[in-house]
């Protein structure tokens, strides 16, 4: 039986720490959620990043971090305030929005990373 390397994924994906690396490198294209439980405007930008998830899967891995339980990740990239959303190309951050923004703004800012 041939083993699948990056199956689809139709939505968001727990990161941490250990499995981080190994997210930001699974496809061409990644974003990241980081958030917290307590975190308002991160439950109001959540069902935007699940739609987001659900229309690009399957080009791109969709993580949502918890940052109270990963704060090493959220040191390294410098995350003051939540909701923050990565967007990495080929393992590498290429930008960030920090808010809670509608799902076009979320769209647009992909769709130029992705080139």
């Amino acid at each position: 039986m041939e083993r699948v390397r990056n199956p689809v994924i139709k939505k968001p994906v727990e990161v941490t720490e250990n499995s981080f690396n190994d997210f930001i490198t699974r496809k061409k294209y990644a974003i990241i959620d980081c958030w917290a439980a307590w975190c308002m405007p991160c439950r109001i930008i959540a069902p935007s990043i699940e739609k987001i998830a659900e229309e690009y899967g399957d080009k791109v891995a969709v993580g949502k971090l918890d940052v109270d339980k990963n704060r090493g990740i959220a040191s390294k990239f410098g995350i003051m305030s939540i909701p923050t959303v990565l967007f990495f190309r080929d393992g590498h951050l290429v930008d960030n929005i920090i808010g809670a923004v509608p799902k076009h703004v979320l769209e647009e800012k992909l769709k130029q990373v992705m080139g």
